[in-house]
């Protein structure tokens, strides 16, 4: 008896292994193709500080690209302590730590350190498994994560 519960601990501890090792990442050619604006996407997610500058210019800042406002975020804005605060809902969490990251792919582990980091409070310690994380990022239809196929050796 002791001996298949020892089996079936381990059965699940290689399974969860399997999907810490799932990379993930921001698709933004995906999110063209659902008609979804990967540069209004990273307009919405820039810091106040940035939002007070893109003000000042004549178009708002809706014309800045893509490109540029990445880059701002991962120097500036991902380092405001409210860019991934625990009010927020699991998925914006990850889109921000994966745009904290220059949407290059990032492992479920990874993701799920740096929602334990970042995410999770004294208050509010309510990250799911990371079984849960998996299928959760697995199912998204919002914001353009996609699971990085694995290289096979």
């Amino acid at each position: 008896m002791v001996e298949a519960e020892q089996t079936e601990q381990e059965e699940k501890e290689e399974e969860e292994a399997v999907y810490l090792r799932a990379s993930f990442r921001i698709d933004p050619e995906g999110l063209a193709a659902q008609n979804r604006s990967f540069q209004l996407m990273l307009h919405h997610r820039r810091c106040a500080s940035c939002w007070g500058s893109m003000l000042q210019q004549p178009d708002g800042g809706r014309e800045i690209q893509a490109s540029e406002h990445l880059k701002r975020i991962v120097k500036h804005c991902s380092a405001a302590a409210d860019f991934i605060h625990a009010e927020m809902p699991l998925m914006e969490a990850v889109f921000r730590l994966l745009l904290a990251n220059s949407t290059k792919p990032m492992t479920l582990e990874e993701i799920y350190q740096g929602l334990e980091e970042r995410w999770v409070d004294s208050v509010n310690p309510r990250i799911p498994l990371p079984t849960g994380v998996y299928w959760t990022l697995r199912s998204d239809t919002y914001y353009g994560i996609g699971q990085v196929a694995s290289e096979k050796s």
